[in-house]
């Protein structure tokens, strides 16, 4: 990673929305401990700059609403790419599914567009600092999503099998990408999802991957 004089972090931004992108990009530049030197407005152009620079950023903040390319099939690839580098969702999402996805699959925080920018930064801080940045609403989403199972139980065990799909579940996949990743027919995986569902007495993929994390399956 390649730090800025003067012990500021530094960071970009993946945004498509170019009034938003110059407003956020101000408000770090204004801060004396921040610096963003570029912003992206599409996944192309990141990854184009990442190819041809040695230039790394700290910490990154992205949308999840992109152009052309779902922003969480771009944050699995950005984990691949840049492994050391901490990314912040900041977007105007609040779906349960994509928090849940976003988390699981690396993003260090979940900040809506909706946020003031003293929280911005504050979250921006949390994260750079190594902890977890979460707008209320999503914080309180989350604790409700866990809550609603009740108290740790034991739970009927899964077959190898079984935790193989949960835990492509957990990161992400979707029933083809989880056929594809194990060989089999996307019948079977729903067959095993079925058996998923009923030994974790739940009845979603969001709820699935709540309770799977909660009581440490994957």
């Amino acid at each position: 990673m390649t730090a800025v004089a003067n012990s500021t972090t530094c960071i970009w931004i993946l945004e498509d929305h170019e009034v938003f992108a110059k407003q956020i990009r101000r408000l770090i530049s204004g801060e004396d401990d921040m610096s963003c030197p570029y912003h992206f407005s599409s996944a192309a152009e990141l990854f184009d700059k990442l190819k041809f620079t040695n230039e790394r950023p700290e910490l990154l903040l992205l949308d999840l609403g992109l152009p052309r390319r779902d922003g969480l099939e771009v944050l699995a690839d950005l984990r691949a790419v840049l492994p050391d580098v901490k990314v912040l969702i900041l977007t105007a999402s609040d779906d349960r599914e994509k928090v849940y996805r976003a988390i699981c699959n690396g993003a260090c925080g979940y900040l809506l567009k909706t946020a003031d920018p003293d929280e911005i930064l504050s979250g921006i801080r949390d994260v750079i600092q190594g902890a977890s940045a979460l707008s209320a609403p999503i914080a309180n989403m989350i604790l409700q999503g866990f809550s609603r199972h009740g108290p740790v139980c034991q739970i009927e065990p899964l077959t190898h099998r079984e935790e193989e799909v949960l835990g492509f579940l957990v990161k992400g996949l979707i029933k083809k990408e989880i056929a594809d990743k194990l060989s089999i027919s996307q019948h079977t995986v729903d067959m095993h999802l079925r058996a998923v569902y009923r030994k974790l007495e739940v009845r979603s993929q969001t709820e699935a991957v709540s309770k799977a994390l909660r009581q440490g399956l994957v």
